[in-house]
């Protein structure tokens, strides 16, 4: 029990001082492993091999290759004309073409930073434009950006599964409703921001536009199903349904749009390398740190501890909620995900929580995480790209993160939006 609260509070003092969260993993789980179980060097290297070493794993680099073939073709600005058609007219409209842009990208990236720097880039600066202030369109374009990983195909659910050894399509299912209802939540929220504000609509369009746009986009809002049903069906795994995504999504790009120049694949692919290599790195040390985590025995200490605490399933979900909201906002989420799973899993059996609602819990705590300072990665990209101090963006994503707040609340305590539909299948 000593050992696993010195390792967490260890992360946390590095994690504070500056070092990078992957080199804090690494340093803990080697404390431990040489000077506590007295074990040779290699197996620091071992260990974090071991984390690396996964089929399910190479899911992760697809489906952002996917997000990244779909974006160079074009599709933001086809989700864009769709999404104007079905939300433009609403007060606020470019706000609120924004939240639905978001939503269908989530459909296709898997990841809120790339939804924020696909849907920023092409947004903001036209939001700006139509006389929006720059504040404004950062803050809701972070805020809208973190239904990216809820919604159906999700990185950090990935990840999820595999530490929890859970099917990732009955968690693919179980994010669904979870990421819809948010974003209707912050879609009503950018709503009654535009009337206090008087934030204008948009134009209807014609009837041959609306065609146009519904025909243009369809074939991309098509994706996400066939990954779901795929995975649900038993056709296909995680990972293949991520290949078949990638193929479906250069094919999209290059042959039905066309906008995709063969010449730019090997930047496509680059990009892509460099973004899996970071987040595939950060994964194998959290699972070293998981190891010795539970190699510790504080996984079942602490569970044992807290369901004879009296506080109840609704007391140990609050802090479990309050625990991850601040862990949160200094972790790396795939890595928080890593080293909070095997914690809580022990504690969600002792008290008959489905784990699959544990992990929509998890992974919806920690994408809130990337609307707060200090590492709040969505912020950063926001405010790269609308120009603005970090600061600014957090204040203006404020309300959205009020509205994650409440939609966390329905979560936690209404199970059967999150487990409803995987239990269909």
């Amino acid at each position: 029990m000593i050992t696993g609260i010195l390792l967490l509070v260890g992360l946390l003092v590095l994690i504070l001082v500056g070092v990078p969260v992957s080199y804090a993993f690494l340093a803990t789980a080697a404390v431990y492993l040489l000077f506590v179980l007295e074990l040779p060097v290699v197996t620091v290297a071992q260990r974090v091999g071991t984390g690396a070493d996964s089929f399910a794993l190479t899911a992760i680099p697809l489906f952002l290759l996917a997000g990244s073939l779909m974006n160079a073709g074009g599709i933001t600005r086809r989700l864009i004309n769709f999404a104007n058609l079905l939300v433009g007219w609403l007060p606020g409209g470019l706000g609120a073409v924004n939240i639905a842009v978001s939503v269908f990208f989530a459909g296709i990236s898997g990841s809120a930073v790339a939804d924020a720097s696909a849907v920023g880039k092409a947004m903001i600066p036209g939001m700006v434009q139509q006389g929006y202030p720059r504040s404004f369109a950062a803050g809701v374009t972070a805020g809208s950006s973190i239904v990216g990983p809820i919604i159906p195909p999700s990185i950090p659910i990935i990840v999820y599964g595999l530490a929890s050894g859970l099917p990732i399509g009955a968690l693919f299912l179980a994010g669904v409703f979870p990421g819809l209802l948010f974003g209707l939540v912050i879609l009503i929220m950018t709503v009654l921001i535009s009337l206090r504000r008087g934030y204008p609509r948009m134009h209807r369009i014609t009837w041959s536009h609306a065609l146009t746009a519904t025909r243009d986009a369809i074939a991309a809002l098509i994706m996400p199903l066939i990954i779901v049903l795929g995975i649900v069906s038993g056709i296909f795994t995680a990972t293949e349904s991520a290949a078949i995504a990638a193929f479906y999504a250069l094919l999209l790009a290059a042959v039905f749009y066309r906008e995709l120049n063969w010449r730019d694949i090997p930047k496509v692919f680059l990009e892509t390398a460099v973004l899996s290599a970071a987040i595939l790195f950060i994964i194998a040390l959290a699972s070293a740190f998981g190891w010795v985590l539970i190699r510790s025995g504080f996984p079942q200490v602490l569970s044992g501890a807290l369901a004879n605490s009296g506080l109840g399933v609704v007391g140990v979900l609050l802090l479990i909620n309050l625990a991850l909201l601040v862990f949160g906002m200094f972790m790396e989420s795939n890595a928080a995900i890593l080293v909070f799973t095997p914690l809580l899993l022990p504690i969600a059996a002792a008290l008959d929580i489905d784990p699959i609602h544990l992990g929509i819990i998890i992974v919806f705590n920690l994408m809130m995480g990337l609307l707060t300072p200090p590492v709040g990665m969505c912020l950063f990209v926001t405010s790269s790209i609308a120009r603005l101090p970090v600061m600014t963006v957090a204040r203006a994503a404020w309300p959205y993160l009020a509205s994650a707040v409440v939609t966390l609340i329905v979560i936690t305590y209404w199970p059967p939006l999150t487990t409803w539909l995987p239990s269909q299948f």
